[in-house]
């Protein structure tokens, strides 16, 4: 008989069950005995097991429990290790079963790290917004595991690709199926961007990664990926693309390029717009010498320029020039800033260069002919001042002994004779001043001075001064005054009565018959200044539309025969509407022809500011001259034009003055060296030493003559000689040709009250 295997001998399956935990259940699954394995593996006395149903007390001293291969598993601490144990259950009779606790530690923990690995792996995913996915190409299915990106429910379950491409945008699926088909025929890999729709409707874009997996029976690739939703990514890369277009397109539009500088490295990256604007040859410059691009003249102030850039946060910006192949050098812009890091260093400077050559050219061009057009203006000034004085000094011998003639006992004809010459000098005298006033007006040189006046006295008084020339021709010159119109107002008395009379003279000069009506009227402004108007009617010739348009330009008239039937020059009404501008109004014309003319001024004239003396007391009486008390005066006549000094002295021969005369300044400061004199009548243009420069020496001097009286006599009559003169320490100013009465006024005033030369003597 041959021998009982070991394994099968009772004895071995004794020894081997006692090493194990095992207990043995009822039908009620209740303990009924137990070994000391299992007694020890809990941790509990036997007897105290015995009874207890085998699930309950198992989960009692459990810290965990779980399912693995259809068996309870559980996690047993004890003597402080933990081990996890799986409940084998065996029958070995009716109503009897084995149970054991089998050790699976080592196979728990490994799959739990595999389960936590693969948990981890889907949290990053999740994180990255990233699902993974399979496609089977004989089925046409793909099959996602991982997140919806999309929103869409139950995507555990495999799709057909002809459902997924009702969600790609339209532009992407041809797209796909190329990628699709390549893989899925020849293996490889892919990566590409698609659009899809979401289940709220909006467009999303992914990133997918392609791969072939294994071959299949087909002969086909079955192909796997990954698919990245990278919307906002796109969406700023697109915004990006976008704005990078248009700033590229402006830099283009505008001729500008743009360069960054590393400070540190001093390395340079240059668009390829800042590239094609600087040139071949000036790259190259800059490649040799971070400056070099610029031309030499420039290269300082570049300099100094980077360095206020590198010390501040603001934007440096100055035009400069580059070098090009011709040599000349093209004008640019620059724009540089500096950037720094958290430290505050400079880090690096990003700038903009901008052509600009083409309109510095024009800037350049406006510069020259403004500097031309200044210098053609002082130079006509100058040839108006020049005029003005080698006209005005002959002319003062004209008008001067003209004057002295008219007091001389003459016969009427010789009277008559004398008037021609006076008007013809006068006549000269106003194209003079017309002349004048249009280089002081286009030189924005004429002021207006307003002062406190009656406008109506003013008009009467220039009515009263034409009303002989209207009576020569037969017309009528009445006046209309409003009856509202203020009787006190501020204005520019001079220049008024300039505009008055070139529109009166106007208007008497093409009237042939009939009348002028001159009519005051008045608007009340908000300030308390009022808007005057004089209108001046005539029933003259009138003019058409055409002359009209033309009325107002200097030197202009109707037509030649106007100008040789009525004389003029054309400059009164030009001045007038200039003058009339310059006082806050305007010159206006309505007029046919053959139906007279009817010209408007306006003008501002501001509230009057008189104040009224205190009741009781009688308003201050006007200074009255008393010659008697400078005859005799010792005057000391100085002018280089021996015409000149004979007319001063036939002025004042009433004044019965001892004059001695000078031909300059030098003779002048050597007769005042002599003997004491009361006044100094001073011409200012002289050879040798001229008025000016004579005043300065008499007023530094530490003689007994430095306060002594001068009055300038000059022909220097544009605006602001008489301030000039009156500073340079003149006491009073006369322009030639000198009026009589107004020397004569001046030489009382500055002489009244003094103690004369003479007196001083006796």
């Amino acid at each position: 008989m041959p021998p009982t295997p070991l394994l099968n001998s009772p004895d071995v399956a004794v020894a081997v069950l006692a090493t194990l935990p095992c207990c043995v259940v009822d039908a009620r699954d209740r303990i009924v005995e137990v070994n000391a394995a299992f007694a020890t593996k809990l941790a509990r006395p036997a007897q105290f097991l015995v009874g207890i149903e085998i699930l309950e007390l198992i989960r009692g001293l459990s810290a965990d429990e779980s399912r693995s291969t259809g068996a309870n598993c559980f996690k047993i601490v004890s003597a402080g290790a933990e081990t996890w144990v799986r409940v084998d259950r065996t029958p070995v009779s009716p109503g009897r079963e084995v149970i054991r606790l089998v050790d699976v530690s080592p196979e728990w923990m490994a799959l739990t790290a595999l389960m936590s690995a693969r948990m981890a792996r889907e949290r990053l995913l999740m994180d990255a917004e990233v699902t993974d996915w399979r496609f089977d190409p004989d089925t046409g299915l793909y099959s996602f595991t991982g997140e919806n990106l999309l929103g869409y429910s139950d995507t555990s379950r495999p799709v057909h690709v002809d459902v997924l491409k009702t969600l790609q945008h339209p532009d992407d699926i041809a797209k796909e199926d190329v990628i699709r088909d390549r893989i899925t025929t020849q293996g490889g890999s892919a990566m590409g961007e698609m659009r899809v729709r979401s289940s709220d409707g909006v467009w999303q874009t992914l990133r997918v990664y392609y791969r072939a997996g294994r071959k299949l029976a087909s002969g086909r690739f079955e192909m796997f990926g990954l698919s990245q939703k990278v919307t906002e990514l796109a969406q700023a890369r697109d915004t990006a693309d976008l704005m990078s277009d248009r700033l590229e397109l402006a830099m283009a539009a505008a001729n500008a390029g743009v360069y960054e500088i590393d400070v540190k490295t001093g390395d340079r990256w240059s668009s390829e717009q800042f590239k094609k604007l600087a040139g071949p040859e000036a790259m190259a410059r800059q490649a040799q010498h971070p400056f070099g691009i610029y031309v030499e003249e420039e290269q300082a102030a570049v300099v100094k320029s980077w360095q206020r850039c590198l010390a501040s946060n603001e934007v440096e910006s100055m035009d400069t020039r580059i070098h090009t192949p011709d040599g000349k050098g093209r004008w640019v812009r620059l724009f540089t800033r500096v950037q720094r890091n958290a430290a505050g260093e400079n880090v690096r400077a990003v700038g903009l260069m901008l052509d600009i050559h083409e309109r510095k050219q024009q800037e350049l061009a406006l510069l020259e002919a403004k500097r031309q057009a200044e210098a053609a203006t002082i130079a006509k000034s100058n040839f108006l001042a020049s005029m003005s004085h080698e006209i005005r000094t002959p002319l003062n011998g004209i008008l001067g002994m003209a004057q002295v003639l008219a007091g001389d006992p003459l016969t009427e004809e010789q009277h008559d004779r004398v008037k021609v010459i006076t008007e013809s000098g006068q006549t000269l005298m106003a194209l003079l001043n017309d002349v004048l006033d249009i280089s002081k007006i286009e030189a924005g040189k004429l002021e207006i001075a307003r002062i406190d006046g009656d406008l109506v006295l003013t008009t009467e008084r220039v009515r009263q001064l034409f009303l002989p020339q209207a009576h020569d021709r037969g017309l009528d010159v009445t006046v209309e005054v409003a009856p509202d119109f203020p009787r006190k107002a501020g204005y520019d008395p001079v220049r008024v009565r300039q505009c008055i009379g070139n529109l009166l003279s106007n208007a008497i000069k093409f009237t042939e018959s009939g009348g002028v009506t001159i009519r005051l009227g008045a608007d009340p402004l908000p300030d308390g200044s009022h808007r005057m108007r004089v209108d001046i009617a005539d029933t003259g010739i009138g003019m058409d539309e055409d002359t009209k348009a033309r009325l107002f330009a200097a030197f202009s008239q109707a037509d030649a025969s106007i100008t040789r039937r009525f004389g003029g020059t054309g400059l009164g009404l030009a001045i007038t509407r200039q003058l009339a501008r310059l006082m806050g109004g305007d010159v206006t014309v309505e007029s046919r022809a053959g139906e007279g003319s009817t010209f408007h001024l306006t003008f501002v004239a501001e509230r009057a500011a008189l104040v009224a003396p205190k009741t009781g007391e009688p308003a201050a009486a006007a200074p009255t001259v008393q010659p008697k008390s400078v005859i005799g005066a010792r005057v000391l006549l100085v002018d280089d034009n021996a015409v000149n000094r004979q007319v001063v002295r036939l002025f004042m021969t009433q004044m019965a003055p001892k004059i001695v005369e000078a031909a300059n300044g030098v003779e002048a400061l050597a007769r005042l060296a002599e003997q004491p004199f009361d006044i100094v009548l001073l011409d200012v243009h002289m050879p040798v030493m001229d008025g000016k420069e004579a005043i300065r020496r008499i007023r530094a001097s530490d003689q007994p003559w430095k306060d002594i009286p001068v009055i300038a006599l000059t022909a220097d009559a544009m605006s602001g000689d008489r301030e000039r003169f009156l500073a340079l320490g003149m006491s009073e100013y006369l322009s030639k040709p000198i009026d009589a009465r107004e020397l004569a006024t001046k030489y009382v005033s500055l002489l009244q009250g003094r103690r004369l030369a003479s007196d001083k003597a006796a």
